[in-house]
């Protein structure tokens, strides 16, 4: 009689344990969805300036690019649109395909249902194609979203420090929105302030 209610008890808080964890579990997912409420005019990237960094390397951002010794991509300080740093590519390869060397940042923190705009400052050298573009991944690496400079500015040549923008509509499936800012063919530009807003 006593084992039988011992049981009992024991099953009792074994369901009761399972239905805790299972409501604290989607509280915590939920939190974790919710955590950050976006102000418009937010800007979700990080170290924007290029600012921070250690050694030779620029943190958050990070070089997407196909090899040549002809390429470099680097994180200057004798070239920049303000403060100490700027990012860089100059490449004098001439590949057999069509290559877009870039510096990207992941975000995975980020609203959906709104317009982001990606504004920033941009400096050419005999440039061949500049772009910077903005990309929303959903699942199984499926594009739900893309904006692009390119709609608006054609960035070629040499030109002097210059601000561009590039706008997208974040679809609510999407799960990780990538920024890159890109060289493609040869030539050499800066990037410098770069940022993506709430609108």
């Amino acid at each position: 009689m006593v084992k039988e209610k011992i049981s009992k008890i024991a099953a009792v808080l074994i369901v009761v344990a399972f239905i805790i964890g299972a409501a604290v579990g989607y509280l915590i997912k939920d939190t974790t969805q919710t955590t950050h409420e976006f102000g418009t005019g937010e800007n979700i990237l990080k170290n924007s300036g290029f600012e921070d960094g250690t050694g030779t390397e620029t943190t958050y951002w990070y070089k997407a690019y196909i090899y040549t010794e002809n390429l470099s991509m680097n994180w200057d300080d004798a070239e920049k649109y303000s403060g100490e740093k700027s990012v860089s590519i100059y490449n004098i390869h001439n590949y057999s395909e069509e290559v877009s060397n870039n510096w990207a940042q992941t975000i995975s923190l980020f609203p959906v249902d709104k317009t982001l705009e990606l504004s920033g400052w941009v400096k050419t050298v005999d440039a061949e194609n500049v772009v910077m573009v903005i990309q929303c991944w959903g699942k199984d690496n499926n594009l739900t979203g893309f904006g692009t400079t390119q709609t608006a500015y054609n960035i070629t040549g040499t030109t002097d420090w210059t601000e561009y923008t590039a706008s997208v509509y974040v679809p609510s499936d999407t799960e990780s929105i990538i920024v890159r800012l890109a060289l493609t063919g040869t030539g050499q530009v800066w990037f410098d302030n770069i940022e993506l807003l709430v609108k």
